[in-house]
């Protein structure tokens, strides 16, 4: 019994030692082929693979051969392989040999055989391909697939394998007629498509690839008018390119031939209104009207109209009072016909601001945001909002107590939400408006690390104008003085805003405080409508401050006076391109791309 355990546990240290060995030589064996030292690396896994016969370290003894250029001794190892093993992935490796030797016909001949006895199992297919791709061999993966392709007999038609190969390749009218077989095959698959279309889009400098994918899909259109998937994918495209007039044609054909609802058509003028088309989605919206009350969708786009509108109307600043008056007609009209519920609270939130900063008939702005307040149906969110703009209206007539108070009533409803932090630095400002620079520095220190870009971006920049002119005056003077004035402008008061501006640069000369005062003079002058004045100063901002938290924001103004109000597009180009290279970071870059594209005639990605 002794002697049996004695050689049990002799035999186990033996295998224990043996397995010890080996993993002390396959770690050298990577060692020394990592460093280059493929003579060492090939006597240990020519050890390895003599001992176990796997295919890892087959693969690595091969390399080895290679290395050292032994083309003989790597063609009789793949050779002596192939005899045991019936895997054409060993002819990629034979015919590689070849290859490296300089014999490119038996190479191709190697190849070929691959190919030529390849099984009818998508297991081997993926091998094979996977083989040709390692060893850069593109035109012989094509081949793979292809013939993959015949052998499953429709069971799996490799349409994104192929894509991708030919994209590697350069063929993209290949890769784009596989995209759009896979489409007439799975329409399910239209979501990869489109993922797949739009990184090879993002590459394409010359919009080549756009262009030939109009082409194609137009034809697709046309020789499979009954596909509804086709039009669906050239509306994508082009609302992905900003060509919302060919969406819009492409969108209507759909809505009229299936005969819908008008779901698509506003959608449609969803996405123009976010992309401040406004023209489009108020016909988007007025094409849904026109099919009547009896429309799923009558009422939502009437709503959405209205507030468009009034969107429309803002967003461009140049306005005349007629416009005004007649945009307001508009709101009350579509009041009247829907009535004054939880429903339309957005719509007389937007006509309560037309009254407030436009009209200046602030009275009846505040009046109706009140009438928010206590609306039947309202929800949690539109109340905050209503809640958050009645602060604005009523700092804008002076009156702080009210205005702080509601403030904090729509943080607490969202106080984890952007909501929340909306109204934290919206009651931040008035504590600087006010004078309590301690306590806006204490709120405005936690929204610094806001998720939201432009409320982190605000807070950073009021924190900072409160600390850095708060170190040499601890008393806060100029800072108040500066703080006043930037209320009064809120407030409209533009002269009263001169005038303390003024008084900071008589009283505190050289402060510096100077950017932040042409910055507002700047700001004054765009109220004001003398836009050339307003340039000038945000100009010095830029030359005089380059290095500024406000230099970015003085050059993207800079691009957009020179493109909506000077009309001047060559000089509102320069100033994006300039926000571009030079301010990578600022919030503006994203949409200083966008207009620069736009206005250089790119196609936008």
């Amino acid at each position: 019994m002794k002697s049996r355990l004695f050689i049990s546990l002799l035999l186990l240290t033996f295998s224990f030692d043996g397995y010890a060995q080996t993993d002390t030589d396959e770690q050298l064996a990577a060692q020394y082929f990592k460093n280059g030292e493929y003579e060492k690396a090939e006597v240990y896994y020519k050890k390895l693979y003599k001992k176990s016969n796997d295919e890892f370290f087959f693969r690595y003894y091969v390399d080895c051969l290679l290395k050292l250029e032994d083309f003989d001794g790597a063609e009789k190892t793949v050779e002596k392989r192939i005899k045991k093993e019936a895997d054409v992935v060993l002819y990629v490796h034979l015919g590689y040999i070849h290859k490296a030797s300089g014999d490119t016909k038996a190479s191709e001949q190697a190849y070929g055989k691959a190919i030529q006895e390849l099984p009818p199992f998508q297991r081997q297919i993926n091998a094979l391909a996977n083989a040709f791709t390692d060893k850069g061999e593109l035109d012989y993966v094509v081949r793979t697939y292809e013939k993959g392709r015949k052998l499953l007999n429709g069971l799996y038609n490799y349409r994104f394998e192929l894509a991708a190969v030919y994209n590697k390749q350069g063929k993209f009218d290949r890769a784009l007629e596989e995209y759009l077989d896979a489409l007439t095959e799975d329409e399910s698959q239209i979501t990869k498509i489109r993922t797949d279309l739009l990184d090879l889009f993002i590459a394409d400098q010359t919009n080549a690839k756009q262009e030939y994918f109009e082409e194609a899909v137009i034809g697709r259109i046309q020789r499979q008018p009954q596909k509804d998937i086709y039009p669906e994918l050239l509306i994508w495209h082009f609302e992905q390119q900003k060509k919302f007039s060919q969406a819009f044609a492409q969108a209507k054909a759909l809505d009229r031939r299936n005969k819908e609802d008008g779901a698509r058509i506003m959608q449609f003028g969803h996405i123009c209104r976010a992309n401040e088309s406004f023209d489009l989605a108020i016909e988007a919206y007025q094409y849904v009207i026109k099919k009547g009350r009896d429309s799923y969708y009558y009422l939502s786009c009437k709503k959405d109209l209205v507030n468009t509108l009034y969107e429309k109307a803002v967003a461009g600043g140049t306005y005349t009072d007629q416009e005004l008056l007649d945009l307001e007609k508009t709101f009350l009209t579509t009041l009247d016909e829907f009535g004054r519920n939880g429903n339309v609270a957005q719509m007389m939130m937007n006509l309560a601001e037309l009254y407030t900063f436009y009209i200046h008939n602030t009275e009846k702005g505040i009046d109706l945001l009140y009438e928010v307040l206590g609306l039947p149906g309202i929800n949690r969110r539109d109340l905050a909002m209503a809640k958050i703009q009645l602060a604005d209206a009523l700092l804008f007539t002076g009156e702080v107590w009210e205005t702080t108070l509601l403030y904090s009533q729509a943080e607490k409803m969202f106080k984890r939400d952007e909501i929340g932090r909306i109204a934290k630095l919206k009651n931040a400002k008035l504590a600087y408006y006010t004078g309590q620079f301690e306590w806006a520095q204490a709120q405005l220190n936690v929204l610094k690390a806001a998720t939201s870009d432009f409320i982190a971006n605000d807070a950073l920049y009021l924190a900072m104008l409160i600390g850095d002119n708060s170190i040499m005056d601890t008393t806060y003077a100029a800072l108040s003085t500066f703080a006043r004035a930037d209320l009064l402008l809120y407030q409209n008061k533009l002269d009263s805003t001169k005038l303390a501006l003024d008084s900071i640069e008589e009283f505190y000369p050289g402060h510096s405080l100077q950017d932040d005062i042409l910055f507002k003079r700047a700001q004054i002058a765009e109220k004001e409508g003398n836009y050339e004045f307003a340039q000038e100063n945000y100009h010095r901002v830029w030359k005089e401050y380059p290095t500024d938290l406000l230099a970015d924001d003085a050059v993207y103004r800079m691009a957009q006076l020179s493109e909506n109000q000077l009309k001047s597009n060559s000089t509102a180009m320069e100033y994006y391109q300039e926000l571009l290279l030079n301010y990578p970071g600022s919030l503006f870059t994203v949409e200083a791309r966008k207009r620069y594209r736009t206005l250089r005639g790119d196609l936008l990605n």
